[in-house]
């Protein structure tokens, strides 16, 4: 039996959008909507080519997952998120320097995390620290990851669970500009590799299709799902990324926001009294976090203002209300809103109230500063630059 051609690969292609179109938009879809989707669905495809036909447990390498080219799955805009395909019979060794960002994870997955249909795997095996490591005087690092510790190895080891299929690695740089990210490379000791069949490569070509589709229809029905047991224009505690394996100490509230142009809404909390991390950030009713290059839609606890009482307050809204902790939701009319504590000594529950927008500055407290077209520009455009300063790849 011949395997597929090229033009019999990409006819599979033909339609995945317009599915799409019709899962999100069953009314109808306007023009600006019609390529946001064609746009989403492409990129999701080049991160399919690289992720799930590229990738090779036998030769792996930490491909480029999520990011502001491969907006899928609601990114955090201060993690860099990659993925290496294992074998759970391999040694591995993974090596690098550390740079100076927050922190660096990287979690072992016993469920294919490319894969729509496995996205209910369960809480992850482990969770492995760059910084439980042993560093060299230039910051580097060498770590073997197998079954069983190899015999005679003295070095740093970590325990690869036999129900491992992933490796998922985040990032977290909190200072995009002055951060340095890591660089982490992996290798397999025991197997020197081989080229894939062609059979195989064209049977991942062939997913594509299933998968991109799957993917991003995931990602929508995830959104409803929150729609539908978390409410509008709230943030609640969710236990659904814990599930489909989030960090294991870092805690999530998600909710869904709903306004109109004179309207915003004003998330007010407390913040842990220690905590390793924490984020703000909003994303639309597909899951892609509005562009976080370009706009401000998220927030760290680098880059946001604490008022006088120490507590964090951010407003939601299409216009920019001149206030420093501006959540940009763009111009998409309901979607996500999530925050995260990471590693915290408590976890606070966050409130959200909608107001008329003219009247943001009665609910704040008085001492806000006022931040001008002049100011916001120049925050943009630092912003542009820590964005483009990031290792993505």
């Amino acid at each position: 039996m011949s395997l597929p051609t090229w033009s019999e690969q990409l006819k599979a292609l033909d339609g995945v959008a317009d599915n799409l179109i019709a899962q999100w938009r069953p009314g109808g879809a306007s023009e600006a909507e019609t390529q946001d989707m064609n746009k989403l669905a492409l990129s999701i495809l080049a991160g399919g080519y690289l992720c799930r036909v590229y990738t090779d447990a036998r030769r792996p390498v930490f491909m480029p997952l999520w990011n502001y080219a491969f907006n899928q799955g609601g990114p955090d805009p201060d993690y860099v998120y990659s993925t290496a395909e294992i074998d759970v019979d391999g040694v591995y060794e993974i090596s690098g320097y550390r740079g100076t960002t927050r922190f660096v994870e990287i979690t072992q997955q016993s469920f294919d995390i490319m894969s729509p249909a496995d996205m209910s795997g369960g809480p992850v095996p482990a969770t492995h620290d760059l910084d439980e490591l042993r560093f060299g005087g230039d910051g580097s690092f060498r770590v073997l990851l197998s079954v069983r510790r190899p015999e005679g190895h003295t070095g740093d080891w970590w325990r690869l669970e036999p129900t491992t299929r992933r490796l998922l690695m985040r990032k977290c740089s909190c200072d995009w500009i002055r951060e340095d990210d890591a660089r982490v490379a992996i290798n397999r000791l025991d197997d020197g590799g081989a080229d894939m069949s062609p059979a195989e490569t064209a049977r991942r070509f062939s997913d594509l299709a299933a998968w991109v589709e799957g993917m991003i229809a995931f990602d929508m029905k995830l959104v409803r799902y929150y729609r539908e047991h978390h409410g509008i224009n709230t943030l609640l505690r969710s236990k659904k990324i814990d599930e489909m394996g989030g960090l294991p100490k870092q805690v999530y509230y998600d909710g869904i926001h709903e306004i109109t142009d004179d309207e915003a809404l004003i998330i007010e909390t407390e913040v842990p009294r220690r905590s390793r991390y924490w984020q703000a950030l909003v994303a639309d009713d597909r899951f892609c976090t509005v562009d976080w290059v370009n706009r401000q839609s998220s927030l760290n606890d680098a880059q946001a203002r604490l008022d006088g009482d120490g507590k964090f307050r951010a407003v939601i809204s299409r216009l920019d209300p001149g206030v420093p902790n501006w959540l940009d939701k763009a111009d998409y009319p309901w979607g996500v809103i999530q925050l995260r504590w990471n590693r915290a000594s408590d976890h606070p529950d966050p409130t959200v109230r909608k107001v008329p927008f003219a009247e943001i500055r009665e609910h704040l407290p008085a001492d806000t500063p006022q931040v001008t077209p002049a100011e916001r520009a120049a925050q943009l455009r630092a912003r542009r630059e820590g964005a483009q300063l990031r290792r993505i790849w």
